[in-house]
């Protein structure tokens, strides 16, 4: 009897992923669902958001700066092991802060092969983001911080699993 009750505590925990999930919020009054991973802001007052959108994987990679650098263009990440990933650029955000800091908030088409590459890298990564003046804008973040980027490509893709079949 132990058993089946524990053969069907575990079935109805693999049913319900999303009441499990540690990356994908559902509002049921707005009848909305969204899945997000975003790394905690790093020394060099950077953070980056990671979503999916009907277009694909989005990256939105958010820098806090003294002064506004104009951060528009296709950028660039890098690994430890040298190896490099472009990011097909979108749009980008700008605001101030009462501080003085302004955040330059650019959104970027990332690929899911970028993503868990990201996940198991290892030492620093360095986002490389095209700008004005100066011509780019590095920011390196540890790579710690995405050790569960797999885990959020993997919940995210059983959550919306319907919008997936339908690309």
């Amino acid at each position: 009897m132990k058993t089946f009750w524990t053969l069907t505590l575990l079935a109805m925990i693999s049913w319900c992923s999303p009441v499990m999930a540690e990356f994908c919020t559902v509002d049921a009054e707005d009848n909305s669902t969204q899945c997000i991973f975003k790394t905690k802001r790093n020394p060099k007052n950077a953070q980056i958001v990671v979503s999916y959108t009907q277009q694909g994987w989005s990256m939105l990679v958010a820098v806090f700066l003294k002064e506004f650098a104009m951060v528009e263009g296709d950028s660039r990440v890098t690994t430890k092991d040298d190896k490099e990933y472009s990011l097909k650029y979108i749009s980008t955000r700008r605001d101030m802060f009462p501080s003085g800091r302004v955040m330059e908030a650019p959104l970027y088409l990332a690929t899911e092969e970028m993503l868990l590459k990201l996940s198991t890298a290892k030492g620093k990564v360095r986002v490389w983001l095209a700008a004005e003046d100066p011509e780019e804008v590095e920011v390196e973040f540890a790579s710690s911080l995405f050790s569960d980027l797999d885990e959020y490509v993997a919940e995210t893709k059983t959550v919306l699993g319907d919008l997936f079949e339908a690309q």
